[in-house]
C-alpha cells in the first residue's frame, strides 16, 4: 500500500471548489493578521499604544490581531491610522 504525502493530498483537495474557498479564506486571514502586526511593528508601537490611539482597551487590539475576520472595514481603517498607515483594498 502506497501512502500519499500531505502535499499530494492538499493538491488533490485543492481541486474541490469548497475546499479551495476555505483554504483561500484562511490564507487571506493569515495575511491580514501578519499585516496588522507588521504595521504596528513598523510604527514601533506596542498594542497598548495602538489601543490608546484608537480609543480602545489593549485587549481589544490583541483580539483584533488574533481574529481579524471580526474587524469591520472602519475598525481596520482606525487601526491603520493609529499605526500611521494609509491603505487601499483591492481584489486579488
Amino acid at each position: 500500500m502506497k501512502y500519499k504525502t500531505l502535499d499530494q493530498i492538499h493538491a488533490a483537495s485543492m481541486q474541490d471548489p469548497e475546499y479551495r474557498a476555505v483554504y483561500d479564506a484562511e490564507v487571506a486571514l493569515e495575511r491580514l493578521q501578519e499585516t496588522l502586526q507588521y504595521w504596528r511593528a513598523e510604527a514601533g508601537l506596542t498594542s497598548a499604544q495602538v489601543a490608546e490611539r484608537m480609543g480602545v482597551k489593549p485587549p481589544t487590539v490583541s483580539r483584533m490581531e488574533k481574529n481579524a475576520t471580526k474587524m469591520s472595514y472602519e475598525t481596520l481603517l482606525r487601526y491603520a491610522r493609529a499605526c500611521g498607515v494609509s491603505f487601499r483594498l483591492q481584489q486579488i
